[in-house]
């Protein structure tokens, strides 16, 4: 794309002839000044001013933009109620004079201001219509008028999120208003967004409108059910990923074509997950600032569900600092659990190895963080005692420099319940019997840290045992099962087996992506590391099968979820490894087992005995040494073999003979 020669202006005065230089601003330039924003949603976009959740617009909005440090401020405008029906289609008077009075507070505080058409469904719906497209093009053809003088730094974004319009609907009429605006605005930034919701694979579709003066913006709630819906979790390494991979393909595309990018809303509900909410705003950012996006947060005011600012109050909430003070080396990661029920373990990632100092700040809910500690710049974990329980507390950790340089992590929370004793109690009232099934709902009682381990307080379905941290959901009317399990997390049976020996273990699973692991203890006995399967879905169920040998009598069944993707647990099947028909098994001492020096296994079978075949096994029920038709004295090469319990198996055509060594 060939590029305009910048502007020269000459500047005359009463003295003499001078000549001034100054070169108009360019998109790129602007992408760079313009790089933290927030929008002023639910203000001038509602069908009539008041009609949401905020009265009108006010100036001291924008003294705590400019004072906070945002660079840029959209304007969500809907223009329709305010603008005649038919032909000259003329804009209420007051109506534009005060959209110009709201820009004006934005520009004299030199701000960046975007002003555009939003929710303006008309046009979307009836674009066809010829009536409707006169319409919005006079809507534009005045305010390009009514503003063409002002600063260079008001940018205007001709339709948010067209969805409605087909893209070749949405590629012509960006070109046809743009040309509009450029009537009286020949060198003004003009914003374009791709069809549908205007998300990033809209964009790297649309028709590149042929000016040299223009930005494409994307939006991107990431991901739907979560940042709109609120349901569930996010922050695993898959939903990182994929995040990232969204910024770079939008990357790739203003590499490739020379356009600067406004990444120009996101942000997630406040009825999240509090701790995945927080990770998710703070991605969006460092994405946004790697990928050198101009990046603007939603903001729909006071008790909306994206409220940043509290307008009414004049506060602002954590979201802001994550948006004005995150980057690459701010403190990562930052995990927040109790430690022995009563202290609050605090754990973080340095991405830097220079910090001066490590701040540590404090806060409850309706109070403002304060620091409570000073640390060593390389430290990475914290120790709060001495709370006050049943209270929420919300920390995070600052990185300082002696220049007086700042970097925030972004913001953790942790409930600390009331203290009391635990005791733990069978959900059913009686362990659950082995062969049988343990259905993953019902564990123990006892609670969080003691029968099962969850990383958020809340049941956040709340279909079954409502008061338990962890989350149950109804199978659609055929039981329930554990969903949004995390690495760490964990839950805890009381089982009673009725006899000592192998069990067919099969763990039913449901998971979109396969892959995530977990490992059962039950007793003494470990599993090996187990994966679940990809099953396409959140509710179909496939079998993770294994084999462990189980002593008898009551013990704990623990399942530990080891990493993700995240999968859904719906229950454990255990039954006996049927022997061949009329073998039995012995409990005579008739195979003895042991260690010698140089690390073999010698065996000793009774010489009474034909023995068909021996197996050796790992305390978890891998089979690690098999052999045919051994003598009744032979050894078992145990070089290859790992430190560990194991259990050998010997078997004739009558019965089974067992030993257990610890191999050192």
């Amino acid at each position: 794309m060939i590029k305009r020669i910048p502007f020269i202006i000459l500047l005359y005065i009463h003295t003499g002839l001078h000549i001034f230089l100054s070169a108009q601003i360019t998109p790129h330039e602007a992408a760079v000044q313009m790089q933290k924003g927030i929008n002023m949603g639910n203000t001038l976009e509602p069908p009539n001013i008041g009609d949401w959740n905020n009265p009108d617009a006010q100036e001291y909005y924008f003294n705590m933009y400019a004072n906070a440090g945002f660079d840029c401020v959209r304007i969500p405008v809907r223009w329709d109620k305010h603008t005649e029906t038919s032909s000259p289609y003329r804009i209420n008077y007051t109506f534009l004079q005060h959209v110009e009075e709201v820009i004006d507070w934005g520009l004299e505080r030199d701000l960046f201001v975007v002003v555009n058409s939003h929710h303006d469904n008309w046009i979307k719906e009836n674009y066809s219509n010829p009536d409707y497209r006169d319409r919005f093009d006079s809507i534009w053809s005045q305010i390009s008028v009514k503003f063409k003088d002002k600063s260079e730094k008001l940018i205007f974004e001709i339709l948010n999120e067209p969805k409605g319009l087909t893209k070749s609907q949405n590629d012509e009429m960006h070109q046809r208003v743009l040309s509009i605006i450029r009537k009286t605005n020949p060198t003004r930034i003009v914003i374009f967004q791709g069809h549908e919701w205007g998300g990033p694979d809209e964009l790297v579709t649309a028709a590149i409108p042929d000016d040299d003066y223009v930005m494409g913006s994307f939006h991107a709630y990431t991901t739907y059910h979560f940042a709109q819906l609120g349901e569930g979790l996010w922050g695993r390494p898959n939903e990182i990923s994929a995040m990232r991979d969204m910024f770079i393909s939008v990357k790739n595309w203003s590499d490739e074509n020379n356009i600067p990018v406004f990444f120009g809303e996101f942000g997630a509900v406040h009825h999240c997950d509090y701790n995945s909410r927080m990770t998710n705003y703070m991605h969006n950012v460092l994405f946004a600032q790697q990928y050198g996006f101009a990046y603007c947060a939603w903001d729909n005011g006071t008790n909306g569900e994206y409220e940043i600012l509290e307008r009414d109050t004049k506060r602002w909430n954590e979201v802001k600092d994550i948006l004005l003070h995150s980057t690459a080396q701010s403190p990562s990661n930052p995990k927040i659990k109790l430690h022995q029920d009563t202290i609050i373990h605090l754990s973080w990632t340095n991405t830097m190895a220079d910090y001066d100092s490590i701040f540590i700040q404090r806060k409850e809910s309706n109070t403002n963080f304060v620091r409570i500690a000073a640390l060593k710049g390389d430290t990475t974990y914290f120790y709060d005692a001495n709370r006050f329980p049943n209270k929420y507390y919300y920390y995070r950790i600052i990185a300082y420099y002696n220049s007086g340089e700042q970097y925030f992590s972004h913001p953790v929370r942790i409930f600390l319940p009331i203290y009391v004793p635990k005791v733990r109690e069978y959900f059913l009232g009686e362990p659950i019997n082995i062969p049988g099934t343990v259905e993953a709902e019902d564990f123990d009682m006892g609670g969080e840290g003691f029968t099962y381990h969850d990383s958020n307080p809340d049941n956040i379905p709340g279909y079954y045992r409502p008061d338990e941290g962890v989350d149950i959901y109804d199978r659609s009317g055929d039981g329930y099962h554990i969903g949004n399990a995390v690495a760490g997390e964990w839950y805890e049976y009381t089982v009673d087996v009725e006899q000592e020996g192998e069990y067919n273990i099969d763990v039913f699973l449901a998971s979109l992506y396969g892959g995530g692991t977990f490992i059962l203890k039950i007793g003494e006995d470990v599993s090996d590391t187990l994966t679940a399967p990809q099953t396409f879905s959140w509710m179909n169920t496939k079998s993770v099968s294994t084999v462990m040998y189980l002593a008898a009598g009551e013990q704990i069944l623990r399942f530990t979820v080891l990493e993700d993707p995240l999968f859904n647990f719906d229950k454990i099947l255990f039954s006996p490894v049927t022997l061949t028909p009329g073998i039995q098994k012995s409990d005579e001492k008739l195979l003895n087992v042991y260690q010698s020096r140089n690390r073999e296994l010698v065996c000793n079978i009774h010489q009474d005995l034909a023995v068909n075949r021996i197996q050796v096994y790992s305390i978890g029920g891998s089979l690690i040494y098999a052999n045919q038709n051994p003598e009744n004295h032979f050894t078992i090469p145990a070089s290859g073999i790992p430190a560990g319990t194991y259990i050998i198996r010997a078997l004739t055509s009558e019965q089974v003979l067992t030993s257990k060594i610890i191999l050192k």
